[in-house]
């Protein structure tokens, strides 16, 4: 009797996802079929959606100008000018591994907001900095560099391998601070270091919360939702640094920044504009159907690319090239073979994700840390589907 049961359970889980499944079907034929009776009506209304997007997402903080400069000699950075006659707090911004200047805008952009001027730095080896190799040693050298070169600095704040970084310039007396801010990092400043402030969310996997409190030399401030990653766009981490930056320099502290949402939602409609366009295209004479794939990444990818600049670090970078190209091959082999064996769409998307997966493990997380080689990959998944097809 029991055995009976069993199967009948499994026989109704089954209907059900039957059911499920005939439903799903039923609602995307319905969805297909509406995109084909209103192609232009879509078209246009996804045009305005990805402009709208377009103007959202260069949003600034009202007062706050942003340029790129060279400081030091070698080394790329965003400064970050504050409304406003001087002179400002001076704070300088690391990111860590595998990130970019542009890792910390949000940081960078509601500290000038708050009357600080602001320079985020490309570490060695990492976004549009010239250098082939990344040490500690060499990191450490970058920032007393760039210490020395803008002056006076009130603020260090660092994500990850660049508060190591900024922390080997304190205890080798480059930098004279008013306060350290780590994000998601323990660093060691020394016996006779600055005030140190510690950043981290709830889900930090690399130092996990119970490890941080049991710094007792250090004030510590926890977000409920971010991890690691994410920690560089926290607005809990953002508001709290920007608090503590102020009261270490004597400042009153302003309204959270904001500009913020708006870019994001202009990511939002940038992308979603561009979904619209993909699915009004027209369709292309068979001759050229192979193409209809590689122009639906292209215009994915640049949507992307002109919103979401403010939040990745979207500019090919000459060095990663070869590295890019090579996972570029790999995919391309592996997506061409998946086509032969006639197997679904979804899977050989699976065994595109499976590639970069491994090359990330291969070659840690610089695979995929300049947009170059982002855009190659994804290319290359939009191709395979078209041959899987």
């Amino acid at each position: 009797m029991n055995t009976l049961h069993h199967f009948g359970t499994i026989d109704g889980q089954a209907v059900g996802m039957t059911a499920l499944l005939n439903t799903c079907t039923t609602a995307m034929t319905t969805i297909l079929g509406f995109l084909e009776r209103h192609n232009r009506l879509i078209a246009a209304a996804s045009f305005i959606c990805f402009v709208v997007g377009l103007a959202i997402s260069h949003r600034i903080e009202p007062g706050v100008r942003v340029k790129t400069v060279t400081l030091a000699g070698n080394t790329p950075a965003l400064d970050f000018l504050p409304a406003g006659p001087g002179p400002h707090p001076v704070a300088l911004l690391a990111h860590g591994f595998s990130g970019s200047k542009v890792s910390l805008f949000c940081y960078g952009e509601a500290l000038a907001a708050a009357g600080f001027r602001c320079f985020a730095v490309d570490l060695p080896a990492h976004g549009a900095s010239p250098q082939q190799g990344c040490s500690f040693y060499e990191a450490v050298r970058m920032a007393a560099e760039v210490a020395r070169a803008i002056g006076p600095v009130d603020v260090f704040l660092g994500h990850s391998m660049g508060a190591y970084a900024g922390s080997g310039a304190v205890r080798d007396g480059d930098l004279k601070l008013k306060l350290f801010i780590a994000v998601g990092s323990l660093p060691d400043l020394g016996e006779y270091g600055p005030p140190l402030v510690l950043l981290a969310g709830q889900f930090d996997e690399v130092y996990p919360p119970a490890r941080l409190r049991e710094r007792t030399d250090a004030r510590l401030v926890l977000s409920p939702w971010s991890e690691h990653v994410f920690e560089t766009w926290d607005p809990v981490l953002v508001n709290a640094a920007v608090k503590a930056a102020c009261a270490a320099v004597g400042k009153t502290p302003p309204a959270a920044p904001t500009c913020w949402r708006w870019r994001l939602a202009g990511v939002v409609l940038g992308v979603l504009g561009a979904l619209g366009l993909a699915l009004a295209l027209p369709g292309f004479p068979s001759r050229w159907a192979w193409a209809r794939g590689p122009l639906v990444s292209a215009i994915f990818l640049t949507a992307f690319a002109i919103t979401a600049w403010k939040w990745f670090d979207v500019a090919p970078h000459p060095r990663l090239f070869p590295l890019q190209i090579t996972g570029m091959v790999v995919t391309l082999i592996v997506l061409m073979g998946a086509s032969r064996t006639h197997l679904p769409r979804w899977s050989v998307f699976g065994l595109a994700v499976l590639v970069v997966a491994t090359g990330c493990l291969i070659s840690g997380s610089m695979f995929l840390s300049s947009w170059g080689g982002s855009m190659m990959l994804v290319f290359l998944v939009a191709l395979g589907e078209r041959l899987s097809a």
